[in-house]
């Protein structure tokens, strides 16, 4: 099957909707304006008859990058005429004006015969189809059973199209309900995010499972416990991989097994310093942790710690080896150390033992000349600096409990904040939070707060905050997430929940205000929207919200939308709704956010095209007042594993090289707030609060940047250890109970 689009005719074959503009065809070619938000063709006059070995090719262009998708169903009838976000696949254009081969495998099979298509752009861009066409593969040949396959790195005969990022196997069917784990045997030139990737017998579109893979061009056993995949079961009819498509990878083997296998593997997770203060002239904590990755057990038989001469050794841990670690177990071994000047001094270590054990490490230790501080009974007073505009930064209130901090302790130790692994509802925490922001130039602390139904959760801070010595130094206000489950917000709630923020929080004396009126930001605009069924209603709904608030003494409430939606009907429903403002929660730019498969990226990358992000949006927003948001990072493997996105290379230069373009854009477009990314989102990797990694780095950034004065006047930053305070981390569990 194949459409061509040769004449006029063909758009009654693939006709346009009203969100693509100038729609022609010339010269065998489909061009066509994406003006609006949702902007597709659908093609209703098919019948495909379906198998799972086939594949959809579109031959396009397009002047901007973004995300397509590909819409299929058997149906003409129902909800959505059939069409459904199950029955679907995304894929990526490069927008470069180039032409590109779209492959998607859609896997469609359960349909039997597909009588429709429906192929989605995106706004704001001009498009070129030249066509599209269904195609098969897997030849008709005997479907493999066993899930062994060894390539010895030739992979022609999983390549189905040469535009194609992901390889599949020839045709298999396989139970795999005793199939635990995935191993792939493969190696790289550079790091990357792989995935596997199946069908299954019973239901639509392609499955798949995400895994990091090093970039050392060695060869490494992947070991996936691909049973933890819900969509792992029953009979699979096609297995396939996708490597990143930056990469040279030579692809050994792949094996479905109820094991791992392959050797042990000793894997570095971090070797360097466990604190963010370390000073001259006493004990600093030295800290390598381990992990094996392969399949068997792997043994140390010894570490070694090489030291300069003018770096002591305090202590040391009780057993140098280990017998053995199975797959995924972590070793972690401490030292104390101690430097009698300050400077950076090389540090070694060593492992020793049979199988596969990591070369020697190397790190370039820091230590610093201690603060003349005197001790003190609680934390010293805060020093706010003055900022030209006002700096709002998000706050997660996530860490109330220790087992929430072992994600950041086993995957991302180099996290660790300066106040430890803390305690967030000890009011003691918060002034420490609340002295180095205004010390640094943020003025306000945006919350994120959860509220479903009445039901409210992770509010210790804000509670902790209310108790604080320092709170009225820095401002708070609401973001509620209010990423609720569908048909849990309505009027009498939304109601409800005004009552709670005009009683609870609005009368805090440092509650941010945003023209004379108390500010909330809300999350998620377009599900309090479809919750409440139109527009209509929830104009009408928060108008009475402003109502409450006048009768309680206050101006009204300063509504910001948050999200993505700057089409022209998102932002006309937002304006129509009462919204004042809008932001966003992060903003990565267009390399991060039209990208499909790819899930590392560079900072560099945010830092290049933000500010061009930043303009457009502000085009958009029309007459909804924006807020420019600096973004803070991402790198969720501490929450997601092998599934996160990853943006590598934050550095507290790249990021104040970011901080001086928001800077920049607010003067010229004479913008009263900018937006930070979050301060603390450890897991979701987004944190400028002082850590091992960074020390004060990023904080210092943020005041370099924005703060008024002589910089000799600005106080400098006090660790709790500097002045007696601390530590605040919750006591580790002990290991024997």
């Amino acid at each position: 099957m194949r459409w061509d689009f040769e004449s006029d005719l063909d758009l009654r074959e693939w006709v346009p909707n009203s969100h693509l503009s100038n729609v022609v065809i010339e010269d065998g070619v489909l061009r066509a304006a994406a003006i609006d938000w949702d902007p597709f063709l659908l093609c209703r006059s098919t019948a495909i008859e379906a198998t799972a070995y086939q594949y959809v090719v579109i031959r396009l262009r397009a002047d901007g990058p973004g995300i397509g998708e590909l819409f299929w169903s058997g149906e003409l009838e129902g909800q959505y005429g059939g069409l459904t976000e199950r029955k679907k696949v995304r894929f990526s254009v490069e927008g470069d004006d180039r032409w590109q081969e779209i492959v998607v495998f859609p896997f469609w099979h359960t349909e039997r015969v597909v009588r429709q298509l429906r192929l989605d752009l995106y706004q704001g861009a001009h498009f070129e189809i030249d066509w599209v066409c269904v195609r098969d593969w897997g030849g008709g040949r005997s479907p493999n059973a066993f899930g062994v396959w060894g390539l010895g790195g030739d992979v022609a005969g999983w390549q189905i199209h040469p535009g194609a990022l992901n390889l599949f196997a020839p045709p298999v069917r396989i139970d795999v309900s005793d199939k635990t784990w995935v191993t792939v045997q493969l190696k790289s030139d550079r790091p990357g995010v792989a995935a596997v990737l199946w069908a299954l017998e019973d239901a639509p579109g392609v499955q798949s499972e995400d895994f990091s893979i090093l970039g050392d061009g060695k060869l490494h056993a992947y070991n996936l416990r691909i049973a933890d995949n819900p969509a792992w079961r029953g009979r699979i009819l096609a297995f396939g991989i996708r490597l990143p498509a930056e990469a040279k990878a030579w692809l050994e083997s792949v094996r479905l097994g109820k094991e791992p296998s392959g050797p042990g593997e000793i894997e570095f997770c971090y070797f360097g310093f466990e604190d963010g203060t370390n000073r001259v002239g006493r004990p600093c904590r030295l800290l390598a942790q381990v992990v094996n990755r392969g399949g068997g057990p792997q043994g140390v038989r010894g570490v070694h710690l090489i030291l300069p001469e003018a770096v002591q050794l305090v202590s040391e841990p009780a057993k140098l080896y280990h017998p053995g670690l199975e797959h995924g177990e972590i070793a972690r071994f401490t030292w104390e150390i101690a430097a009698a000047k300050a400077g950076s001094y090389r540090v070694g270590l060593l492992f020793s033992g049979k199988g596969s054990l990591p070369p020697q490490q190397t790190v370039s230790l820091q230590f610093t000349e201690p603060v003349d501080r005197p001790a003190a009974d609680y934390v010293p007073p805060p020093r706010p600096v003055k900022t030209a505009v006002d700096i709002c930064a998000f706050y997660f209130p996530g860490w109330d409990t220790a087992q929430k901090w072992d994600c950041v302790r086993d995957v991302a130790p180099y996290r660790k904040p300066l106040l430890g692994y803390y305690d967030e509802s000890n009011p003691e925490c918060v002034d420490w939070q609340i002295k180095w922001a205004v010390e640094n130039g943020i003025s306000c602390f945006l919350v994120d707060w959860y509220w479903v139904e009445g039901r409210r959760q992770l509010t210790h801070w804000f509670e902790a905050y209310q108790r604080a010595r320092y709170r009225d130094f820095l401002k708070v206000a609401i973001m509620w997430a209010n990423h609720n489950p569908p048909n849990t917000h309505s009027v009498d709630d939304l109601l409800s929940v005004t009552r709670h923020w005009i009683e609870e929080y609005f009368p805090l004396k440092s509650y941010y205000h945003i023209d004379g009126k108390p500010a909330v930001f809300i999350w998620s605009p377009r599900g309090i929207r479809a919750d409440l069924g139109s527009v209509e209603t929830v104009r009408e709904t928060l108008r009475r919200s402003q109502a409450l608030a006048r009768e309680a003494g206050y101006e009204g409430i300063t509504f910001v939308a948050m999200g993505n939606d700057f089409s022209g009907t998102g932002v006309q429903a937002l304006l129509e709704e009462g919204y004042a403002g809008i932001t966003t929660y992060h903003e990565w730019g267009s390399t991060v956010d039209g990208a499909v498969s790819t899930k590392l990226f560079d900072f560099r990358d945010v830092v290049r095209e933000s500010t061009a992000a930043w303009r457009r949006k502000n085009r958009a927003a029309g007459s909804l007042h924006y807020y420019p948001l600096v973004d803070t990072g991402w790198d969720s493997r501490p929450w997601h594993g092998d599934k996160a996105m990853v943006i590598q290379g934050r550095t507290p230069q790249l990021f104040e090289e970011l901080l001086w373009q928001g800077r920049s854009f607010c003067v010229e477009n004479d913008k009263p707030i900018l937006v930070l990314g979050p301060v603390n989102e450890w897991g979701e990797g987004s944190y400028i609060e002082p850590c091992t990694e960074f020390g004060f780095e990023m904080l210092e950034a943020v005041r370099r940047v924005f703060a008024n004065g002589d910089a000799a006047d600005w106080p400098a930053n006090t660790a709790p250890q500097d002045v007696g305070r601390g530590p605040y981390d919750f006591p580790l569990p002990d290991p024997h109970d």
